[in-house]
């Protein structure tokens, strides 16, 4: 490798250093933060006749997760308990590609993954573009993130298995259906 040619990946790598560093990692916590405690209302709210009747019982926990560039950080979890049976609502991070957020229902060995999508969307949108200096690729990189905070308004989706990946909306009845079916094996 010539010195010029090492000279270029070091101007390469300063530019995507200097790409990381204009993130607000402590804003996009926060923000996973705050909708993590909305889906709990939320599904403390659907949950709420059968807590009532003493069926159900919802514990809040916490976690700790450690994610690249936020660091780690302590989020709210729920296990929600039916008789002998339990399910896990746990926090997968703020820095998932895709998403703002993630979200995992467990129970034993059966997950479903409850993500942060675009309301309007109904699967994943992939953007693309062909650049190849740095600068290029920096510049629709802003194009792209300004697109999506003036045309995103984030809520918390159910996201089916690859390879047919879509949408479902996250309410009543898909989450009481969901939880069914990890409670159930």
């Amino acid at each position: 490798m010539s010195k010029t040619a090492f000279k270029k990946f070091v101007e390469q790598e300063r530019a995507v250093e200097s790409q990381r560093r204009s993130v607000d990692w402590e804003g996009k916590k926060r923000t996973y933060l705050k909708q993590l405690e909305k889906l709990y209302n939320d599904v403390e709210t659907f949950l709420r006749e059968f807590t009532e009747s003493g069926a159900i019982r919802i514990e809040k926990k916490g976690v700790t997760i450690n994610e690249e560039y936020i660091g780690k950080y302590k989020a709210p979890a729920r296990r929600i308990y039916l008789y002998g049976k339990y399910a896990d609502l746990l926090p997968v991070g703020a820095n998932i590609i895709g998403t703002p957020g993630r979200v995992d229902l467990i129970c034993n060995y059966d997950a479903i993954r409850i993500i942060l999508a675009d309301k309007k969307e109904k699967r994943p949108q992939v953007f693309a573009g062909i650049s190849g200096m740095p600068e290029d690729r920096k510049r629709v990189r802003e194009r792209a993130e300004e697109w999506i905070q003036q045309n995103r308004h984030y809520v918390w989706k159910f996201i089916t298995e690859p390879p047919d990946i879509r949408y479902i909306e996250l309410n009543e009845d898909s989450f009481l259906s969901a939880l069914q079916e990890v409670l159930d094996g």
